[in-house]
């Protein structure tokens, strides 16, 4: 497996769990303001909102940063250190 194909499925996964972040703070910013009494569940919905957008754009951020051959070696040498070494008492 080349660098270019776990790259692909790391963007996969990550793009697939933004889609359900997204789509469970939708979910949450409906009710509150679909069944909210009063003001106060639709100023806890807007600040929900901001919330979910600031954690998105930060998760992006950290996202663009990240080197995933380092990555791919890091976890090649965590599982050879862990799964080749024979159990000792």
């Amino acid at each position: 497996m080349n660098s270019l194909s776990v790259q692909f499925i790391v963007t996969i996964i990550i793009t697939l769990s933004l889609l359900v972040y997204w789509v469970f703070n939708f979910i949450i910013l409906y009710h509150l303001t679909r069944f909210g009494v009063g003001t106060l569940p639709k100023r806890g919905a807007i600040i929900f909102l901001l919330g979910a957008i600031a954690l998105s754009f930060i998760s992006f951020l950290f996202f663009v940063n990240i080197d995933v051959s380092i990555l791919k070696q890091q976890l090649d040498r965590f599982g050879q250190k862990t799964f080749s070494a024979p159990y000792q008492k």
